[in-house]
């Protein structure tokens, strides 16, 4: 008995030492999934009198090149808003924001202009972000109420060990990519190098909450006949977390 214990032990040390868990649980990602298909919005931005506040932001680079260099050409937006489930409209500000990066994931001559616009006044209705100051369209998707067919899907990864947060991660053909995100992303692409989303969740009295949600997608497109490539980075996530 006492070999078992010194075995565990130091089997337990070798884990915690490597960083790695030596115990796995599996997320039961179905009631969440089945939650996002349905756009059960209470359940996911925990809803309190029919409104919840989360935080959203998109980010959409390109880098393609000129001349003997390449640049890269980042276009940003943070949400702060404000959701209401009894008629699925959200109001909130928003900020637009540009980079200009000659000769990214270089050491040498980089050079890096910022541009930060004035924050807007910002409205959700009829599946549109609409700016309010402006009273134009906003080219970024509300993610939570766009992932119809999710619940389809078995996710890349699902496991998490006692040293890492839940969390779970579809990997999407190109198939997949466009029935459930392109849909309503719309992104127009000769090729699509990847797409993902990623779950991640926190668990509190053994229930699973979202934390957040990334999508991820990279696609090649031919702009005025010069090869482009794109990466679209977009997080959302709820304000008020436990």
């Amino acid at each position: 008995m006492k070999k078992l214990v010194s075995v565990l032990f130091i089997l337990l040390m070798i884990g915690m030492m490597s960083g790695c868990s030596l115990f796995t649980k599996e997320v039961d990602y179905q009631k969440i999934a089945d939650d996002l298909n349905k756009k059960n919005m209470g359940a996911i931005l925990y809803a309190k009198n029919g409104t919840a506040d989360y935080e959203e932001t998109s980010i959409v680079s390109n880098t393609f090149k000129v001349k003997d260099k390449f640049r890269k050409e980042v276009n940003i937006v943070d949400i702060l808003g404000t959701y209401n489930t009894n008629n699925n409209t959200a109001v909130g500000t928003g900020q637009r924001s540009y980079e200009v990066i000659d000769n990214p994931n270089t050491s040498k001559s980089t050079q890096v202009k910022e541009t930060k616009e004035p924050i807007f006044h910002l409205k959700y209705l009829n599946n549109q972000y609409i700016n309010a100051n402006k009273k134009e369209n906003v080219n970024v998707q509300f993610i939570f109420d766009k992932l119809q067919g999710i619940e389809k899907l078995k996710p890349d990864q699902y496991t998490y060990g006692l040293d890492e947060p839940p969390f779970v991660k579809y990997k999407l053909n190109e198939k997949e990519f466009k029935e459930i995100l392109n849909d309503d992303l719309k992104i127009k692409y000769k090729k699509i190098k990847y797409a993902t989303i990623f779950i991640n969740l926190y668990e509190d009295k053994n229930k699973l909450y979202i934390r957040n949600i990334t999508v991820g997608v990279k696609w090649e497109n031919t702009v005025k006949n010069k090869k482009e490539e794109f990466v679209l980075t977009h997080t959302i996530s709820p304000s008020k977390i436990n």
